[in-house]
């Protein structure tokens, strides 16, 4: 990994200086090769609630120097959530998966669907909230003025900016519901057995090794049902998995 960004919390309480030190504590040791105790600050952070993307693109870059793959592409995954598009963020998270075991092919999808996903993800849920609410803003202000001035102009304009703030609005709600209606998660263990169903004595169904993103379909008893990109699904013990 080339660097580590180093970043600023605005953290609005008593303990904001403890945090900072915690952080300070963390860039230092990265920067001086003690990936290890990097880790242990971070974490420290993460312990109290605290999460920010450049926080878990930190954290991901010390695993991968650590080589722990698994829980270096989780960190990297989780920061997704927060800076999406980011340069550094893709290419660390590129490089890392070249070390995973399992090349899984995913079912192929349709152009159009390939193209909506790219669209989505161009932008966080937050920045596609903020362009949603900036949007409708220019769209309420244009409109206003053509009923003031009343030139067509004006009322195509508000018509352009009406099917920006739509496509939006549609994308931001989109990826909410992504967001809370499914669940993802990182294999953390070198390799770990997936089961035909949720008890140690069933059959194994096929093996996945650290660093695998998989889907999760349902819980039951501290077990997950996992299905991944080719959908097989099969159900494994929900301690060997990193919840995204």
């Amino acid at each position: 990994m080339k660097y580590i960004l180093v970043f600023t919390f605005l953290i609005q309480s008593v303990f904001a200086s403890e945090w900072d030190v915690y952080l300070k504590e963390g860039n230092k040791a990265y920067s001086e090769g003690n990936y290890e105790e990097a880790v242990v600050h971070y974490s420290k952070i993460i312990d109290n609630n605290i999460e920010s993307g450049e926080l878990f693109f930190n954290l991901g870059n010390a695993y991968y120097k650590l080589d722990e793959i698994g829980k270096s592409i989780y960190y990297y995954e989780k920061s997704l959530n927060f800076i999406e598009g980011d340069e550094s963020l893709d290419q660390n998270i590129k490089i890392a998966r070249l070390k995973i075991i399992d090349k899984i092919e995913p079912i192929p999808k349709l152009f159009l669907f390939v193209w909506l996903d790219n669209l989505m993800r161009i932008l966080n849920i937050e920045n596609w909230g903020w362009l949603s609410l900036i949007l409708f803003f220019f769209v309420a202000v244009i409109f206003s003025l053509y009923l003031l001035i009343t030139k067509r102009i004006l009322f195509q304009f508000s018509w352009i900016f009406l099917i920006l703030f739509s496509i939006s609005i549609i994308i931001f709600v989109s990826r909410i519901y992504l967001f809370e209606s499914y669940q993802f998660g990182i294999i953390f263990e070198k390799k770990i057995a997936v089961m035909s169903e949720p008890n140690l004595g069933a059959s194994e169904v096929f093996i996945l090794h650290e660093g695998t993103k998989i889907k999760i379909n349902r819980k039951l008893n501290g077990w997950l049902e996992i299905s991944i990109a080719d959908g097989k699904t099969g159900w494994c013990k929900s301690n060997l998995i990193g919840i995204i």
